[in-house]
């Protein structure tokens, strides 16, 4: 059934089986000439890129300063957003002023932030982080405003009929509701956040980063390191997915995940 949960070591089986048939399917691929080795190096040409890339301070630089900017901006989002959209969302006049800004941020391609954001800010850490953080805060401040329109009246006529003064039932009913739409949003926020500091290493020319590197192996057409960079990025994207889905589960005990 769809939602039967496996045993770990089985879900690990299963990965691994799936990384077996991607590697089966890139070496088919090679094989049969459907694209050149010029543009789809062979996994082991990609692993050595790798492994020589792992092997030198300036990319464990690189990895640190993507790292740290991506995280920075989704924890500082996060709160951000999140506090601004419960507190505004509580009033339902304010909230319909707000929103249309909101959704149009939301609905913009979270890369075209970048040039704008570096006008603003310059090139640089800053601009990395603001770019991380804008996208992530407005994702919040929406699933905040939606949690606070999602709360069920019955809850809060539950509410007034305990006597329960504002601050009891912020705490009690809001508060709880917002929490596990930001969970939920968190997961979404966290790879998001991972595109806009990649992007704009790749964008504003910044001195350090994943996306840096992305950058000048496309410049040398060095597309071993290319594929190697990607790797690292998509697989620094799924741990970080992983990880929130375990303290979602953790810690939102409330939100039936």
């Amino acid at each position: 059934m769809p939602s039967q949960k496996l045993k770990p070591a089985t879900r690990a089986l299963c990965i691994a089986a799936g990384i077996c048939a991607l590697i089966a399917a890139w070496y088919l691929a090679l094989s049969l000439r459907w694209v050149s080795t010029l543009l789809l190096p062979p996994p082991p040409d990609v692993a050595r890129s790798l492994a020589r890339m792992a092997q030198t301070a300036s990319f464990w630089h690189d990895v640190g300063s993507t790292v740290g900017t991506w995280l920075a901006g989704v924890i500082v989002g996060t709160a951000v957003g999140g506090a601004f959209g419960f507190l505004l969302a509580l009033n339902p006049y304010i909230w319909a002023a707000v929103e249309p800004w909101v959704e149009f941020l939301r609905s913009l391609p979270s890369v075209v932030l970048v040039p704008l954001v570096s006008v603003l800010l310059g090139v640089g850490a800053n601009s990395r982080f603001a770019c991380a953080a804008l996208v992530v805060a407005v994702l919040m401040m929406a699933s905040a405003a939606t949690a606070i329109r999602a709360t069920r009246s019955s809850h809060l006529r539950l509410a007034i009929a305990w006597r329960a003064s504002f601050l009891r039932t912020l705490v009690s009913f809001y508060f709880p509701a917002t929490l596990s739409h930001l969970a939920v949003a968190l997961r979404a926020a966290i790879p998001l956040a991972l595109i806009v500091t990649v992007a704009a290493d790749m964008l504003i020319a910044t001195d350090a980063g994943l996306g840096r590197i992305l950058m000048d192996a496309l410049a040398v057409f060095d597309t071993k390191k290319l594929y190697a960079g990607v790797i690292v990025v998509g697989v620094l994207g799924y741990l970080a997915a992983g990880l929130s889905a375990i303290l979602e589960r953790k810690t939102i005990h409330w939100s039936g995940s």
